[in-house]
């Protein structure tokens, strides 16, 4: 961690900014506080976070990661991707636009599609009309 902020469990008074940041980001609104880490700054303010999902196999999908907007940069988004790594091992997750980059250079890969479990990835990239300008990527870090 940093002295700029400290990754705990969410809780209910943080779904606020959650789901804030995650409609910022074009997303929807995150079912419950289970399985959902957050950055927070030294006023235990949310300033990111990432939700784990579990495939059938016990296999844990990032789905979504967030950092609020004028905190990238400070190394949010990598800490919080190693304290799931810590929680669960393997990670699995789809990238998509510009991503890729930033899932490599913390050791993620490329896998095949066949191998994404798309219910606990919540993706459905096949019927997407966006998905040129989306560019999916199926990755992993074991």
């Amino acid at each position: 961690m940093t002295d700029l902020f400290t990754i705990r469990d969410a809780r209910e008074a943080d779904m606020g900014l959650v789901n804030s940041y995650a409609n910022a980001a074009g997303m929807d609104r995150m079912p419950s506080v289970e399985r959902i880490r957050v950055a927070v700054n030294e006023d235990d303010v949310v300033v990111g976070f990432c939700r784990l999902q579990d495939d059938v196999n016990g296999i844990a999908y990032v789905n979504p990661i967030v950092t609020y907007e004028p905190w990238r940069g400070y190394g949010v988004g990598r800490a919080l991707i190693e304290d799931a790594h810590a929680l669960a091992g393997e990670l699995r997750l789809i990238s998509r636009g510009t991503s890729e980059g930033f899932y490599r250079k913390l050791g993620f890969v490329e896998m095949p599609w066949e191998d994404v479990d798309l219910e606990a990835a919540e993706e459905d990239c096949d019927n997407c009309p966006y998905r040129a300008e989306c560019h999916p990527v199926p990755m992993r870090r074991e």
